[in-house]
């Protein structure tokens, strides 16, 4: 009997363990498009920062004066 409940239970924990694996895999993609959107959001909050305090167009104005200066 302890044998038969051994492989019921282990059988179980192989379920357990490849039900886990599935929801990981299919979760990938939810993962990586979640950090995605947070970065896309993140960059227009800096750009709408750096527009409302102006520092944005003087920081576009060096790096332009930067390249003209290597050319």
């Amino acid at each position: 009997m302890i044998t038969s409940l051994q492989h019921v239970v282990k059988m179980s924990v192989e379920k357990i363990k490849t039900e886990i694996k599935k929801f990981i895999i299919n979760e990938r993609g939810e993962m990586v498009a979640t950090l995605g959107w947070m970065a896309l959001a993140a960059t227009m909050l800096v750009l709408v920062h750096g527009l409302i305090t102006g520092w944005l167009p003087t920081f576009i104005d060096r790096i332009f004066s930067r390249m003209d200066t290597l050319v």
